[in-house]
């Protein structure tokens, strides 16, 4: 499909400007992740941003992050194309979660990454 054929294009920077993502790139790095790195506010909101109950048992946002990302790490070494399924645990509860590795916009080819909920998709 060529640039022309596009009647509209709503860009990952935009879906970051507007909220819809959270730029999550410089944790990443420190998780050995290369690429740039979004979520999406769901699964941000929904699992990664820990309740006071949970921060008063020894929960953190930096820590339920890097879970993510440690089982997603799992989930690209094995990956056979751009889409990956994997789950995480939080808790008792375990999220299945979805990564999709894809050009940042239309005008810039380079990977980035975007983990989310598979309602999200």
């Amino acid at each position: 499909m060529n640039k022309q054929d596009y009647v509209f294009v709503y860009t990952r920077q935009q879906a970051i400007d507007d909220g819809v993502f959270i730029d999550v790139s410089e944790t990443a790095k420190e998780a050995g992740i290369r690429y740039p790195v979004a979520i999406t506010s769901n699964l941000y909101n929904t699992w990664i941003k820990p309740t006071k109950r949970q921060i008063a048992r020894g929960q953190s946002e930096q820590g339920r992050l890097w879970d993510v990302f440690t089982m997603f790490r799992f989930a690209a070494k094995n990956a056979k194309d751009s889409f990956m399924e994997f789950s995480v645990r939080f808790g008792r509860k375990r999220v299945k979660i979805w990564a999709v590795v894809e050009a940042q916009s239309p005008d810039d080819p380079s990977p980035a990454i975007n983990i989310m909920l598979p309602e999200d998709y």
